[in-house]
């Protein structure tokens, strides 16, 4: 995890309380400079009217209370697991640290025993942000990364300290055995607005005739919501979305020709952008799956990342970035 995004999410914890109150007093803070005097002198007591001074003190309540969460003491305990509730020994455990106000906070790693077990500890912040990660396993949003407020309670983003006897548990998703895949990342494809059918080489190969058909009927995008739809379809073989993760293997039936995404204009939650994942069954026997995105509206267009398995028959589709075939 960079430490950007673990500054990121656990910084609410702490100072949107703090925010808040400047956003609400917009005339206190309108009238004070930006230097806040730590103990003013009599002389300055004397000439400040007593409101500034009463603002002044209030300014200097707030800085003190988050210096005060910033310099917490942390001590964290956590557990790794895999998918099945198994240790996961001497995984990686990187943290970042809410412990500095106008600047990047602290960050630093421990490793889990063979048990799994890890503490953090000998370190001060308002908030700490966890993540876990091992060679073989996958990490999982919000289950291998997660934050934990010190400097004040826990809310929506960040959660309290985890005791000793109760650790923090993050799980990892034990790798099955990925295979060599034909891989295309992410490329645009424009697709014509009023029913007229693109075809689309899964394998990227651009010389050679797709395999995957889409049409698109867009309705009048200058207005807001509209009408749109799209159609996909396999000659010869199907589709089936894919929901999980990480399901890797294609299903062996139950495929269907054509699948349709139809967004009416006076949908419940209308949307313009939407993606959907999908296994599909090619004509000469070949599996594969791909993920759409789909961007209706006057310039129509979908973007494409798919994984295919290039032996007849084999619907393993776990990829490993180290086995991508090249194609010549």
């Amino acid at each position: 995890m960079k430490k950007s995004r673990i500054v990121f999410g656990i910084c609410f914890a702490v100072f949107i309380p703090a925010l808040i109150w400047w956003l609400i007093h917009p005339s206190q803070v309108a009238e004070q400079p930006l230097s806040i005097p730590r103990q003013p002198s009599a002389a300055t007591n004397a000439i400040i009217p007593q409101k500034q001074q009463e603002n002044l003190e209030t300014r200097r309540q707030v800085v003190a209370a988050i210096e005060s969460a910033l310099n917490a003491p942390i001590t964290f305990y956590g557990k790794v697991v895999d998918q099945n509730g198994s240790p996961v020994p001497f995984a990686r455990a990187a943290y970042g640290l809410l412990d500095k106000f106008n600047e990047s906070g602290s960050n630093g790693h421990v490793d889990a025993d063979a048990n799994g077990f890890f503490t953090i500890q000998g370190v001060r912040g308002a908030a700490i942000g966890v993540n876990v990660s091992k060679s073989g396993y996958y990490q999982i949003h919000k289950v291998s990364d997660q934050y934990f407020s010190y400097g004040s309670g826990g809310d929506s983003m960040s959660k309290p300290p985890p005791p000793r006897d109760n650790p923090a548990v993050f799980v990892l998703q034990k790798m099955g055995e990925p295979v060599s895949l034909i891989f295309v990342s992410s490329r645009q494809v424009d697709v014509p607005r009023a029913g007229q059918s693109v075809s689309i080489n899964l394998a990227g190969e651009q010389a050679v005739e797709g395999n995957l058909q889409m049409s698109s009927w867009i309705g009048d995008s200058n207005q807001r919501p509209f009408d749109w739809r799209y159609q996909l379809s396999i000659p010869g073989g199907g589709l089936i979305e894919r929901k999980a993760q990480f399901d890797f293997e294609a299903p062996n039936a139950n495929y269907q020709s054509t699948v349709e995404i139809n967004m009416a204009a006076d949908a419940e939650q209308w949307n313009n952008r939407l993606t959907k994942e999908y296994f599909a069954k090619l004509g000469d026997g070949r599996f594969a799956r791909f993920s759409v995105r789909f961007y209706p509206g006057n310039r129509n267009f979908v973007v494409l990342e798919s994984y295919l398995n290039p032996t007849p028959g084999s619907r393993n589709l776990e990829f490993d970035p180290a086995k991508v075939v090249k194609l010549p």
